[in-house]
């Protein structure tokens, strides 16, 4: 039985969490599907891929096995369900997913969001230090995100310089703060949620990104 994670979900706050991180990543999986002209097939596969991608990562590097969603389906079936949903949507508005890429952004935070704070519960719960907790938690929120971009032959985003697993580690830092505090646990968790995705957000919309490996003038001159 994957006890870590049954044990994470058990209360109202992590159980809403996964559904919320579920629906969102299953959004921006269809999105991303749309842009990159897939059929219906390929849309559900990838949000059901973008869906439990992280988790799945969060459980075999736990050794829980088999993983969550073998025992509890229901994440499979919301995933399905909100990439039927969406493929619907765009068909009626066949040309939303193509104006602007804000929507994917936005339900990618989302995702974000709710899994970095789901894994590094999970983690703690597993008896892991505070630091290793936060680090499984921020790949928990990334991994999905990580093989839809790699489906879809673009870069992940969490490699190209934007502020995305920063965002994810701040948010799991403080959860993990608050937690070893013993702060009531609907403050830690929608806190912790908040600060995530406000930090995702406004370095969308700042384009706050890290420095690259080489220097802009550096890669030019390699490539000439």
């Amino acid at each position: 039985m994957n006890l870590a994670a049954e044990a994470a979900t058990a209360s109202t706050p992590f159980l809403a969490l996964e559904v919320i991180g579920t629906i969102a990543f299953a959004v921006s999986g269809v999105m991303a599907a749309a842009r990159a002209r897939m059929d219906w097939l390929g849309a559900a596969v990838l949000a059901l891929v973008v869906a439990i991608g992280g988790g799945t990562l969060r459980d075999v590097l736990l050794g829980q096995l088999p993983v969550a969603w073998l025992e509890r389906s229901w994440p499979v079936f919301v995933a399905v369900g909100t990439a039927i949903v969406m493929l619907v949507i765009l068909r009626i508005w066949p040309h939303a997913h193509l104006e602007s890429s804000t929507p994917i952004l936005i339900a990618d935070a989302a995702g974000l969001s709710a899994f970095v704070i789901v894994g590094t519960q999970i983690g703690l719960d597993a008896q892991l230090t505070p630091f290793l907790a936060v680090m499984l938690g921020v790949l928990t929120g990334v991994g999905g995100g990580m093989l839809r971009d790699l489906l879809t032959g673009n870069r992940p985003v969490v490699l190209v310089g934007q502020i995305y697993a920063v965002a994810g580690i701040a948010g799991g830092a403080w959860f993990a703060l608050l937690e070893g505090m013993g702060a009531p646990t609907q403050i830690t968790v929608w806190t912790s949620v908040a600060m995530v995705f406000a930090i995702r957000i406004v370095a969308i919309r700042r384009d706050w990104n890290l420095p690259s490996a080489l220097p802009a003038d550096s890669s030019r001159d390699s490539t000439s």
